[in-house]
């Protein structure tokens, strides 16, 4: 008898997104109790929507009894997209939802004059920004940044890939320093439309002070076996 292989499926949820194998043979009850420690949904409170690569449809998975009901009996494919929702909107925002949570904040200033912190180790050690010599060593990290950028042949109009999810897939459409987001100033960032319909914006940026919201890091291209160029960085 053929051992049935496990499914390569999208797990998303209102909190979270990752890639987990699937065995065809678990019955609805079987899954939903895995999903539970990955979504944060109970299983009697999800709501199981399955969608296949390249196609818009959706097909609930629903069945009179889950406990015998076999998720291979869907068109299950590889990398095809799992959403987890809450039966209630309530469900899903007692794991978002921090507002009504009682909150104490110090003052910069301070946890600035407190002795033993990490800040104060830091300070009485030169490590990091307190180091003296730390805007050279900035200076030299993204040099060295821009030479590897331009190394690999890196620029705007590259075929690259998401190193969390490697199927997804796009096109650097911005590559350069963001000044308003944190890190090494001057540091090259690349903006990557996804060739699906996924992520928050394009991957272009209009001015150096307007960034893309989801940029992602200098991406490092190395062949494909089409002859594209692949990239590691995150965002989309």
């Amino acid at each position: 008898m053929a051992t049935i292989k496990d499914i390569p499926l999208l797990i998303t949820s209102p909190t979270s997104s990752s890639e987990r194998r699937i065995t065809p043979t678990w019955t609805i009850s079987q899954l939903k109790s895995k999903l539970e420690p990955i979504t944060g949904i109970a299983p009697s409170a999800q709501r199981l929507i399955l969608r296949l690569p390249d196609q818009n449809s959706e097909t609930p998975i629903v069945a009179d009894d889950e406990d015998v009901a076999q998720i291979g009996n869907w068109p299950l494919a590889a990398y095809a997209e799992l959403k987890v929702l809450p039966t209630h909107p309530s469900v899903a925002l007692l794991t978002t939802d921090t507002s009504s949570v009682p909150k104490t904040e110090m003052p910069i200033s301070t946890y600035e004059s407190l002795h033993g912190t990490v800040l104060d180790f830091k300070k009485s050690h030169q490590i990091g920004r307190f180091d003296p010599a730390a805007d050279e060593k900035n200076r030299q990290k993204v040099a060295r940044l821009q030479k590897d950028v331009e190394d690999r042949g890196i620029k705007e109009g590259s075929r690259c890939h998401l190193t969390s999810q490697p199927t997804r897939r796009g096109t650097i459409r911005y590559l350069g320093p963001i000044p308003s987001l944190p890190g090494l100033e001057g540091a090259p960032w690349a903006g990557v439309e996804l060739d699906e319909p996924f992520g928050k914006n394009d991957g272009s940026i209009t001015t150096p002070t307007t960034p893309a919201p989801t940029p992602s890091p200098t991406p490092t291209p190395d062949p494909t076996k089409e002859g594209e160029e692949k990239a590691a960085g995150e965002g989309g």
